[in-house]
């Protein structure tokens, strides 16, 4: 079952939208790491050993819950092949991206070393930096410069890990690579980035494991030996929430962890009783004993549905989860074809990047560190739309901007007739 499922979630990346990178492949190519290799994992490192929880039925529930996800909301998607062209940024307006995306990155890391307790905050301002950077370079007239724009961005990346980077929040470094690698398919016609991405899979959990596993050493708190608790719990812990459900241990929050992710980003300073997130809760069924350290626990978005509502709650999630992320891979879909003449248009292209890598968050644990890191990458983009971009949507006449998408009009028509 295990291999199943990570086959699945493989083969669903690699078919959804083509040549190009979808919100719908982000989300299963997630759910082939926390449920399918996850499983394999657990199955390998003890396979003699009785595990004690429901976990053949817990990755059958995922599989199938997956399954029909994908046939109910995602199969019937056709693969649209876009023109280069498409979603092009004229010069102004990528430079306006390239000077931003390198300003916010540069004061993330000066906040960083300034001042440490800072990190929350530089963290999602020096992503953005890094993926306004990225949409700047390979989405205007540079982009075809490839070797210098990788380079760059090599830099900028270089820069976030060592600077931004605390050795926990695994999956933070891993969306932002992964949002390079979407912005660089959207401009590309060939398979290459996602082979690139199921390739550089394995070494790459391999490395970001190797790190956990180093920082993890000497930890009253954290007992990871090979580094790869954080990818494979999820699955261990949503197995052990359905043992409880199943004897009747597991309370029913009615949709209380959804009330407490959508107020999830107010700030704690103004409401010091704000509700804690689900991986919060779930310390006091699965390690009660760390309860008042700080401590959160993941059990995949399937144990935030299951602890809310029980057994419906996972056919209650299919819809909703199929819906969400539809709408999610809709607006990536238009954002990425659409002329990137304006910051307003660029950045609901990036903004729409930022949303379907977080997809990964969400498998994880579930909506509320899905809104949370998401919403504060999202937040820190808006800001800098609002307060620079108007600026540069002001200083352009309206004509420019009519001839930028003039050209790009133009730049479709003996392309469409060759084809």
């Amino acid at each position: 079952m295990s291999v199943l499922a990570t086959l699945f979630g493989a083969w669903v990346f690699w078919r959804d939208g083509g040549c190009r990178i979808t919100a719908v492949g982000v989300y299963n190519l997630a759910f082939a790491l926390f449920v399918g290799f996850s499983g394999l994992y657990q199955v390998i490192k003890a396979w003699d050993n009785d595990p004690g929880i429901p976990l053949f039925s817990a990755i059958a529930l995922c599989y199938f819950a997956q399954v029909t996800t994908w046939l109910l909301f995602w199969g019937g998607t056709v693969s649209r092949r876009l023109p280069s062209y498409a979603g092009q940024a004229d010069g102004r307006t990528a430079g306006w991206a390239v000077k931003c995306g390198a300003l916010l990155l540069v004061l993330a890391v000066a906040a960083s070393m300034a001042t440490p307790d800072s990190l929350t905050t530089a963290n999602p301002v020096g992503f953005v930096g890094v993926v306004l950077l990225a949409v700047g370079l390979l989405r205007g007239p540079a982009g075809h410069r490839t070797i210098l724009c990788a380079m760059i961005l090599l830099v900028a990346f270089s820069l976030y890990f060592t600077y931004l980077f605390n050795g926990f929040g695994r999956i933070v470094v891993g969306t932002l690579a992964l949002a390079l690698l979407v912005i660089s398919a959207h401009r590309d016609e060939r398979p290459r980035t996602k082979l690139l991405v199921l390739a550089g899979a394995a070494p790459v959990l391999l490395f970001l494991a190797g790190l956990r596993a180093t920082d993890a050493q000497g930890s009253p708190v954290i007992a990871d030996e090979d580094g790869f608790g954080s990818a494979v719990s999820p699955l261990h812990s949503f197995a052990q929430l359905l043992h409880l459900n199943e004897v009747g241990l597991l309370p029913r929050g009615w949709g209380e962890t959804f009330a407490n992710t959508a107020v999830s980003l107010v700030p704690r300073a103004i409401w010091e009783d704000k509700p804690v997130g689900f991986g919060a809760d779930l310390v006091t069924f699965l390690t009660p004993e760390l309860v008042g350290t700080g401590h959160s626990a993941a059990a995949l978005s399937h144990g935030e549905w299951l602890y809310n509502f029980g057994l419906l709650g996972l056919v209650l999630m299919i819809p909703v989860t199929g819906l969400a992320v539809r709408l999610i891979d809709r607006l990536l879909v238009w954002a990425s074809s659409s002329p990137l003449t304006t910051p307003y248009a660029l950045g609901v292209y990036a903004g729409a990047v930022i949303a379907a890598v977080g997809l990964f968050d969400l498998v994880w644990v579930g909506s509320f560190t899905y809104v949370v890191r998401g919403g504060g990458r999202l937040l820190a983009l808006a800001a800098v739309i609002l307060l620079i971009g108007w600026r540069v949507s002001r200083a352009m006449p309206d004509h420019l901007v009519g001839r930028g998408v003039t050209q790009v009009a133009r730049r479709a028509r003996p392309l469409t007739r060759a084809r």
